[in-house]
């Protein structure tokens, strides 16, 4: 602040020193001829005394403040130190001292104005435009599409990193989009539009027509979901045109004279139109009915028979997803997705109906020729299919999901047992739900041995007491287990009726040996509403985790309050 009173205040400037040195010179014309602020405190060494160089103003303010005993007393210090010094030019910003950039040494002082003029062009401050685009790329991507649109506003170089797709991974329509078609379209001419990657084509407030979709056909969009929507103003060639521009594409049918759009025939009009040279590398296409067909006891599907099958080849030949949901498909269209499973890396399979000879082949088919890290099976019928052609088939699946899958109890054993004993298994996470009669069934020890093998594993229904000791047991001495359930679903551990049995020092060890691990205290939806785990259980899991744990999140589902069951 006193530099700021002196620059404020430039009149009257003069030299006042006792010494004539020449280099003063030069700094008596800066003060006295450009009107500059001047100010050195130094420590003669051979008379020992304290010599102020200054104007007229600075020295005035200068004595008169307690900032000179300060610098006297810093040069006392430096003094006593008696190491060698190195001469430095510092700029700083008069404004803050503490601003100052880093000290940078220079040879000696010159004042002449072409130094002056450097100096003003080395006057410190602080730019982020300097970061390598790496780090800003990487600090740009914890962002969200709200925080990027404000960085595109803050300079060219945040700019230019900031308009990179990848970072624009998500970015949807504005919910008032959705509303108004004038909001729609005045959006369609701000630059942020041509940001968005993900459109879903959901829940429109107005019926769309082809104008509207012809703002979304030359985006490059990365992904499109269409579902709950009326597109009978749409034309199917320009929705095929905007499918084909996209690489991921999800296309939901709901089978209901009120909610059912797209509707089915709209939904096999657009993937009839789906060009030749699309961009497609994921399709999922998911039918949902809740009527069931009083002949077979099954959910009606949608039936895909009037699609080609040379088209259907066409099009998953370029894929590297396929998802297939309740849909009804003809010998030669079954056909051409078995022919393509070779190219998929993620199939879901789920309520397409197959007969034996269809079932043996797809899984004769995974377990030869696929390079599939994930597959989802439901409702197919492996009862007759041999254990090692199963066994073949999925273990070297990374995700690998079961659902309502007829297979008998030493079939899962056996399953579980090669799993076990194979070194080349690629297996690391398994769901098996609605399949617990024959699940439960299975020798204890070797679902212990096999569950524990696993990172994650998924199931419903609730373990019986030899089956859940002897899990924790395992997982107590060694797991690869990082959590009960799936990741982003996880298993609630005192919602098992069966833990209280399990020894509190047995369960503690295995619950740290975990990386996440979920409680809901009583949160859960059982009718009692009762955390099952013990006070002895909870004590020794909490003293364990202060001791030593692997543990990295404990989840816990919100509620008002619990109870917990006594010692018994």
């Amino acid at each position: 602040s006193l530099l700021q009173e002196i620059t404020r205040d430039r009149k009257n400037l003069k030299m006042t020193n006792n010494e004539g040195k020449d280099w003063l010179v030069q700094v008596k014309k800066l003060v006295e001829q450009e009107g500059t602020p001047f100010l050195c405190v130094y420590l003669d060494q051979k008379t020992r005394q304290f010599k102020l160089v200054a104007d007229s103003e600075s020295r005035k303010e200068l004595r008169e403040s307690e900032a000179f005993s300060e610098l006297k007393e810093i040069l006392s210090r430096t003094n006593e130190k008696k190491t060698k010094l190195q001469f430095y030019d510092d700029l700083c910003d008069a404004a803050d001292a503490k601003s100052c950039r880093q000290l940078m040494p220079v040879e000696s002082v010159k004042t002449n104005q072409e130094t002056s003029l450097k100096v003003q062009m080395l006057l410190p401050h602080h730019s982020y435009d300097k970061l390598p685009v790496e780090i800003l790329r990487i600090i740009f991507g914890y962002m969200t599409p709200t925080d990027l649109r404000n960085i595109l506003l803050v300079s060219q170089t945040w700019k230019s990193v900031a308009e990179e797709p990848v970072l624009w991974t998500g970015f949807d329509l504005p919910d008032v989009c959705r509303r108004h078609v004038q909001a729609l379209m005045m959006f369609s001419n701000l630059s942020l539009f041509s940001k968005l990657q993900h459109l879903a084509l959901s829940e429109f407030f107005f019926k769309l027509k082809d104008e509207h979709v012809e703002l979304f056909c030359d985006l490059g969009l990365s992904s499109i979901e269409i579902s709950n929507i009326d597109l009978s103003e749409v034309s199917d060639q320009l929705l095929g045109r905007l499918v084909s521009g996209c690489k991921e594409c999800v296309i939901k049918v709901l089978q209901d004279k009120h909610w059912g759009r797209p509707g089915v025939n709209k939904a096999i009009s657009i993937i009839s139109e789906i060009q030749d040279n699309s961009n497609l590398k994921s399709l999922e296409l998911i039918h949902y009915d809740n009527l069931i067909m009083m002949a077979t006891g099954e959910k009606r599907k949608m039936s895909l028979t009037y699609i080609p099958s040379d088209f259907l080849t066409r099009l998953f030949k370029k894929l590297d997803s396929l998802a297939l949901e309740n849909l009804h498909l003809s010998s030669e269209q079954l056909g051409s997705v078995f022919d393509q499973i070779v190219n998929l890396s993620r199939l879901s399979f789920r309520g397409i109906n197959l007969d034996a000879t269809q079932t043996r082949q797809l899984i004769d088919i995974l377990g030869s020729t696929c390079q599939l890290k994930s597959l989802s099976l439901s409702k197919v019928d492996l009862a007759e299919i041999p254990v090692m052609a199963i066994t073949k088939a999925i273990i070297k699946v990374e995700t690998v999901d079961l659902e309502d899958v007829m297979i008998e109890t030493d079939q899962i054993e056996e399953l579980f047992l090669e799993f076990i004993s194979s070194g080349d298994s690629k297996m690391k996470h398994l769901s098996i739900i609605l399949m617990t009669d024959n699940l439960f069934e299975v020798d204890a020890v070797v679902f212990a041995n096999a569950v524990n093998k696993l990172e994650s594993v998924n199931f419903d229904g609730d373990l019986p007491e030899t089956m859940i000791k002897e899990v924790f047991q395992v997982m107590s001495l060694g797991t690869n287990l990082k959590t009960l359930g799936t990741p982003s679903n996880q298993i609630a551990i005192d919602t098992f009726s069966n833990i209280a049995e399990v020894d509190p020092e047995v369960l503690a060890m295995a619950l740290n040996n975990l990386q996440s691990v979920r409680f809901d205290f009583g949160g859960g939806d059982e009718a009692d509403g009762c955390c099952c785990l013990s006070v002895a259980q909870m004590q020794a899991f909490f003293k364990q985790l202060s001791l030593k744990t692997k543990l990295k999140t404990i989840l816990r589902k919100e509620h008002d309050d619990f109870a917990v069951q006594s010692n018994k």
